[in-house]
């Protein structure tokens, strides 16, 4: 226990500096550890067996431009001993490569514990998309000022001299971030496909992704048999075209709005009450051309000569083409029949939108106090906490379902299936939505759901809740195909073994070092799981 009395002022002034001197050296420590590390793990150790399977080890890139590339599976191990999520430890790594093969100047100086180890990483993140020579050039003109201005005036300099030296780019970046919202349309592939790129508020691709994944099961209904995918892709079609996505969703919802044959009560009684359908006007030449040798039917001409009118729906008997065109097009216009355009357009009018819009489900944890007084925190899954009030302003004008709360202490019975039900994978996320990794800062329902002990064909009701386990993808990869073991005597309580043998504690509480001595392994061994 420290005595926190008996000091002067002088001394306690001298233990806060021997304490910020030992931690400036253990921060410098850390990031020459860190590249020794990556050296000790390049790509080329990497086995053969890994690269050959799906999800196995891989060479990556931690740093910039000019940084050796290191063996991906060798993070997880570095980034929990200095209790940091896999994330975390690789921008660490990278921050020591870029120091130590992109800034020489900072890097002799960290080395030598001249200058914190923070201030260097600042700026070694701040110059990582800079070229070699451009990051060598900030390192030539700022290494002699960190440790003498403050970390604020510090960043200044950084972002001016970058701004100096990249000018550019920085003015390309500028020019981008006024307009970084829009859809972008790729090339064709040789498969007739396209990429399709979008950046917009997160409320309208929430609502877009709800749509599109709508329309996808309304096809499946159809008879649709293509994957789920496929049909996805299929809906951006359907959407292109709004009144046949609209119809598509009105027979979803009440086949009889669009029956084709209605009675003389649903018409117009005249001309007057029928909608102006106007087809577009026709380009014309004042001086038509007779067509010489190898000349071609101009658009809206018929290939019969410059003189035929173009045959209706109704002389043509088939489904319209365009000109030079065998296929029919995609869909009917609507002024092939003014009756039906008339009678959809007034089903159309009756309809409700809100009746046509997608349905997507938000988990909100609120306490009780704050739904009596309407004041407090509230945490929606895949958000985070946000003040209860913006719930309200979320749901205006919206069709709200509420349903019953899941009694998260209710039993689930296992099952044999490596598959894992709906209802389990549900409960699964609201009582554990965090990683169980040590130190992961991964929550979410994208996480992924693995067996704590592996499954294997045979064994009856392997998929239960304390044999299952939330984690990022980087850290399932590293679990299944690295040399991580993982142990869960009870639900929520979860043990990790690091390839070089640490143990790791995690629970409700955090994630806790037992290290790797004699307690530690007989807390693992404790830990083994028991079959039948």
């Amino acid at each position: 226990m420290v005595d926190e009395g008996g000091r002067d002022a002088a001394q306690i002034l001298r233990v806060v500096g021997d304490a910020d001197r030992q931690e400036l050296i253990g921060r410098n420590t850390k990031l020459i550890a860190a590249v020794e590390w990556a050296q000790y793990h390049p790509a080329e150790s990497i086995d053969p067996y890994q690269l050959s399977i799906p999800g196995g080890d891989r060479p990556i890139h931690p740093g910039g431009e000019g940084t050796p590339a290191m063996a991906e599976f060798a993070v997880p191990e570095f980034a929990t001993q200095l209790r940091k999520s896999i994330a975390g430890g690789r921008y660490f790594i990278g921050d020591a490569l870029d120091l130590r093969y992109r800034l020489p100047r900072l890097w002799d100086r960290v080395c030598n514990f001249e200058i914190e180890g923070a201030d260097a990483q600042l700026i070694a993140q701040a110059t990582r998309h800079l070229t070699l020579e451009k990051a060598g050039l900030v390192d030539a003109a700022l290494a002699d000022y960190v440790g003498r201005l403050g970390r604020a005036a510090l960043l200044r300099l950084v972002e001016a001299k970058i701004i100096e030296v990249d000018a550019d780019r920085i003015a390309a970046e500028a020019n981008r971030r006024q307009r970084e919202k829009g859809v972008w349309v790729g090339q064709s592939t040789e498969h007739g496909c396209k990429t399709v790129f979008a950046r917009a508020d997160a409320c309208d691709v929430i609502w877009f992704d709800a749509m599109v994944d709508r329309f996808a099961d309304l096809l499946a209904r159809r008879g649709d048999t293509r994957s789920k995918d496929e049909r996805r892709a299929a809906a951006i079609g359907i959407l292109a075209n709004p009144l046949y996505a609209l119809r598509l969703l009105a027979e979803d919802d009440a086949p009889s709005l669009f029956d084709p044959d209605l009675g003389d009560d649903d018409l117009p009684e005249d001309d007057h009450d029928r909608p102006v359908v106007e087809a577009p006007p026709v380009e014309s030449s004042a001086v038509v051309q007779d067509g010489g040798p190898g000349s071609q039917p101009q658009d809206h001409e018929s290939s019969g000569g410059s003189g035929t009118q173009p045959e209706g729906p109704e002389q043509g008997g088939g489904p319209e083409t365009q000109p030079g065109n065998d296929h029919p097009v995609r869909y009917p216009r609507l002024d092939d029949d003014h009756d039906l355009a008339w009678a959809a357009i007034r089903a159309i009018s009756q309809l409700d939108p809100a009746r046509l819009r997608p349905d997507a489900t938000l988990y909100m944890h609120i306490a009780q106090e704050t739904l009596q007084t309407g004041l407090g925190v509230t945490r929606v899954e895949d958000i985070g906490p946000i003040v209860s009030s913006l719930v309200a302003d979320w749901l205006q004008g919206c069709q709200v379902t509420v349903k019953p709360v899941i009694d998260l202490n209710a039993d689930l019975t296992p099952v044999n299936s490596y598959e894992i039900p709906r209802l389990m994978r549900e409960r699964m996320f609201l009582k554990r939505p965090s990683s169980d990794f040590p130190f992961s800062t991964s929550r979410g329902q994208h996480l992924d759901l693995d067996h704590s002990d592996p499954y294997r064909p045979g064994r009856t009701g392997q998929t239960r809740e304390n044999n299952l386990g939330p984690e990022a993808r980087p850290e399932h990869r590293v679990i299944t195909h690295g040399l991580w073991d993982r142990r869960q005597p009870e639900p929520g309580t979860v043990l990790f073994r690091a390839p070089r043998g640490r143990i790791f504690l995690v629970n409700q509480t955090g994630s806790h070092d037992l290290g790797e001595g004699p307690f530690a392994d007989h807390i693992w061994v404790a830990a083994a799981p028991i079959h039948d």
